[in-house]
């Protein structure tokens, strides 16, 4: 193991024992309590109950945006509430203009940058760190999730308010948590106004009379692009950061106890016209998950039968590279506190990624039997426990062998000090099968340390090992990452390495063999001479991958001299990229779906690109990406265009259509690559919705569709119905080969219906 890398996470673990940098909360405000049944509001979007007029609103809001320090332009009023089973929040945004609130979105866990919209956060265990969210808009849309780490993990920062259901992404905020929760909201003549009540049993805390908790809630005034805190948060965060929270006192905490029971049934018709026989099935199934709250703090999940008809397609990629995309989590079982289990540097060396339960490397799916999942804190530890068995799985129509029988466990354990933590994981997949052939374990542990050095700096590091049978033996991966944000830049340096036989089997670690140094500045300034301008945003990133000899084998510079982000949204500028790979054997680069295919030499390779690019205001009602990359290309040149063209109609109807086309010449050959998908998404209300996801792609010359009707009811379930299809683009192709002309046109086809429900005990 290289001596820097234990000289780095050496000097993590001694600033450990040092500063651990929990702020005070600074703010206060307290909790009225509900004396009767009788006297609970009626949630129905106005605060107007006489039990809101029993408790003193807070009303002083702070500018994060444009004008960071500023009182809010408009006001508002927060109340909060709390009887023996439920918290309630009442809001009251003001508005000089009530006719000119913005409304983009309604569906739920739909995006709130681009509407008028609040966050609420919950410091539920007052620790500074770890939080949970709840979101609305003026027509009552649901948005939840869950904080990690003051949303910072592996020191990847993302801003709040993003969409969450079935996104996919996990990092330091999981937007695909489902609460059970209500909430109402309207738009009136002194502005908008939302109820929200969140039953006690839909959280995690610490029992008792006179808790405290972090609160704190965040509004954003879309048509003039301005974010007010109820507790400031610094320009370089957002909601996110728990510290930041303020004080929400006088609250009496009874101990519970929670069961949850949702039952399913499924029906499915599949139909592959490529089968020699039985090309059309029919399955019928039923399934069931159960949560039950151990303690406030600690919850349990058991599932049977596990099913994920409802999953929303992957959108398709195309690669011109020699390693492997990303492709992200969507079930909902995996989703929810994934971030519990996340431990590295995320899409780079992640030693637990969930997609290799359940799916196989091609992406067919495997047999779930059952698992359980248990989550959340045993005193001062935060705890996550996964075990998923999956069957011996072969393909319904021919027996072929799709993959073995597993056993996956998974166990993370953290300890929080102030706003740093430190832990470990354990990562096991352990054969259950009598194939020959396979692997019969693997094995991936590690040790983390995550450090406040100081109030705006945070080292992120890591030290993993793997172990595997025969050959592949035992290896070890480590990192170690400095990230610092204020008011007016940011940046990291890091460094990472990973040794040749490191094997997480159950992760996503795309490359082994290499160290890995890098850097990034970012600038953010605001010109106040220049109204139209929110920031300017120039920024420099830099990362290189070399070989334990020395050797480069990849490296990348993202010098993005000029970025303007404009007042009301969107952005333009342009950048200049300088890469380098230099593979050591030929690699395909492309494959086309008439047999061709361009093959790139080993050779140090070295190309520039220019990038132009304008990003419109994304909260228009028609609103448009254009981004270009012009320039060489290993030993050629490259033109790669990417446009999208977006369209909505209020907040229930949204259109986008995008266009990446790559134009390719290379010494081994020439090609062009077109990628075209098409989403819309119709809300019925902020709980049903159809929407469907049309994908053209020229190189595996297809066309897919995926349509999906959701009718929800709590905490994301209800009835799916949901289409699914591939075409072939080729079958009518005078210049396709004798194969591809006798594929049908419709390659398969897929129809599923599920109905979920929940039980409530």
């Amino acid at each position: 193991m290289s001596r820097l890398l234990v000289v780095l996470i050496s000097i993590a673990v001694l600033l450990l024992s040092g500063e651990t940098f929990a702020k005070v909360r600074e703010a206060e405000l307290e909790a009225g309590h509900i004396s009767s049944e009788e006297s609970r509001p009626v949630i129905d979007g106005v605060v107007d109950d006489p039990v809101w007029g029993g408790v003193g609103p807070y009303d002083e809001f702070t500018q994060q945006n444009p004008y960071e320090g500023q009182p809010a332009t408009e006001r508002t009023e927060v109340r909060v509430l709390l009887d023996g089973k439920t918290l309630f929040v009442g809001i009251i945004a003001f508005d000089s203009e009530p006719e000119a609130i913005l409304v983009t979105e309604s569906r739920r866990d739909g995006n709130l940058n681009d509407t008028d919209s609040v966050q609420i956060l919950l410091d539920t265990f007052n620790d500074n760190q770890n939080a949970f969210v709840f979101g609305t808009n003026p027509v009552g849309l649901e948005y939840d999730g869950q904080v990690a780490g003051e949303g910072q993990t592996g020191g990847f920062v993302r801003r709040s308010g993003g969409s969450g259901s079935q996104r996919g992404q996990v990092s330091g905020f999981n937007a695909n948590w489902d609460g059970d929760w209500s909430v109402a909201a309207r738009i009136t003549d002194r502005g908008w106004e939302a109820e929200i009540a969140i039953p006690l049993k839909t959280l995690r805390y610490n029992p008792g009379e006179d808790q405290t908790w972090g609160f704190n809630v965040m509004r954003n005034i879309r048509r003039k692009n301005e974010q007010v805190y109820l507790s400031p948060v610094p320009r370089g965060y957002s909601l996110y950061r728990v510290s930041s929270a303020a004080s929400l006192t006088g609250l009496d905490l009874a101990k519970r106890r929670d069961v949850k029971v949702t039952p399913f049934g499924a029906g499915k018709i599949d139909q592959n016209n490529l089968a020699p026989t039985d090309q059309t099935l029919n399955n019928l199934d039923v399934g069931v998950d159960v949560k039950w709250g151990v303690t406030p703090s600690l919850t349990t999940d058991f599932t049977v039968n596990t099913d994920f008809a409802q999953v929303e397609a992957d959108e398709e990629q195309i690669n011109l590279t020699r390693f492997p995309l990303f492709f992200p989590e969507k079930r909902p079982f995996f989703l929810e506190n994934a971030s519990t289990f996340q431990f590295g540097a995320p899409q780079e060396v992640d030693l637990f990624f969930s997609r290799r339960i359940g799916l196989d490397p091609s992406g067919l799916p495997v047999g779930i039997v059952a698992g359980a999942r248990a989550t959340g804190k045993i005193g001062a530890f935060n705890l996550g426990i996964l075990d998923m068995q999956t069957e011996e799985t072969f393909t319904p129509r021919t027996g072929t062998f799709v993959a073995p029988a597993n056993n996956f466990f998974v166990a993370r354990v953290q300890r929080e000090v102030g706003r740093s933590n430190y832990g470990a994981v354990v990562v096991n997949r352990e054969a259950t099968s009598s194939e020959p052939g396979i692997d019969r374990f693997n094995r991936a542990y590690g040790v983390d340390a995550n450090v406040q050095v100081s109030q705006n700096t945070k080292l992120f590091t890591f030290l993993a090992g793997s172990t595997s049978p025969g050959e592949k033996g035992s290896d070890y991966a480590g990192r170690a990452f400095l990230n610092y944000a204020n008011n007016k830049w940011n940046g990291h340096i890091g460094y990472t390495e990973v040794g040749e036989r490191f094997d997480a089997q159950v992760g996503f670690v795309p490359r082994r063999g290499y160290r890995k140094p890098q850097a990034r500045f970012f600038l953010d300034y605001q010109p106040k001479q220049y109204e139209w301008i929110r920031r300017f945003t120039p920024h420099v990133t830099w990362n290189a991958f070399y070989g334990f000899d020395g050797a480069i084998q990849t490296s990348h510079g993202h010098y993005h001299f000029f970025e303007v982000q404009m007042k009301q949204g969107g952005r333009f500028g342009v950048a200049l990229d300088r890469d380098q790979d230099q593979p050591t054997e030929p690699f395909t680069i492309f494959s086309g779906p008439r047999g061709e295919r361009v093959v790139v030499q080993p050779g140090l390779y070295t190309w520039y690109l220019w990038r132009p690019s304008f990003v419109s205001n994304p909260s228009a009602p028609v609103f448009f990406t254009y981004r270009q990359d012009i320039g060489s290309f290993y030993d050629g040149d490259l033109n790669r265009l990417r446009l999208e063209l977006g369209f909505r109609r209020g907040a229930k109807l949204e259109a986008r259509v995008g266009w990446t086309r790559e134009n390719v010449s290379l010494s081994g050959g020439d090609f062009t690559t077109n990628l075209v998908p098409v989403r819309v998404t119709y809300s019925f209300t902020t709980l049903a919705s159809l929407s469907a996801l049309v994908q053209y792609n020229s190189t595996t010359a297809s066309v897919s569709s995926n349509i999906r009707l959701a009718l929800l009811n709590r905490s994301g379930t209800g009835f799916f119905a949901v289409y699914n299809d591939q075409r072939n683009t080729l079958s009518t192709d005078r210049f396709a080969n004798t194969e591809m002309m006798a594929r049908p046109s419709v390659l398969g086809r897929s129809f599923i219906i599920k109905y979920t429900y929940l039980f409530d005990f």
